[in-house]
């Protein structure tokens, strides 16, 4: 069973954080210029909200809020939702499924280690799945 913390080894990179007094403006240009869905928001370095495309779509376009004007804490999703390295991949579908969200914070106790999204599982999930069909051929070819 695949755990959390391969699929960050697999991944790589860091989490972009922003400061909670960040325009929302700025916030989508920063994740626009790094290809990413998602942005944690922090205060003082402490991570305290998440801001995602979703949440842009919901909270500033459908409300008609101005982005220049509108600043991340006001809008971002709060309290973040977890899941630690040695959880399962299967688990962290699960949790969002549940919550309904595409991105996961993982943490070991108070240190944020990363951040994985829907697709970083279901690339993880694609990857094993291929590496095994592998196998089970050369197996059964009998070239193991």
């Amino acid at each position: 069973m695949s755990t959390i913390r391969e699929v960050l080894d697999r991944k790589g990179g860091a989490v972009v954080t922003v400061g909670k007094d960040v325009s929302v403006l700025e916030a989508i240009g920063i994740m626009s210029d790094a290809n990413i869905g998602a942005v944690v928001v922090s205060d003082d370095d402490v991570p305290t909200g998440i801001f995602t495309e979703r949440d842009y779509l919901r909270k500033i376009a459908l409300k008609g809020r101005s982005s220049a004007d509108t600043r991340l804490h006001e809008v971002m999703s709060s309290p973040l939702i977890t899941v630690e390295p040695g959880d399962s991949v299967e688990t962290a579908m699960e949790t969002m499924t549940t919550c309904r969200c595409r991105h996961l914070i993982v943490s070991d106790g108070e240190t944020m280690e990363g951040i994985v999204s829907l697709g970083d599982l279901v690339k993880h999930m694609l990857v094993e799945k291929e590496a095994e069909v592998e196998q089970l051929s050369h197996y059964i070819a009998g070239s193991y």
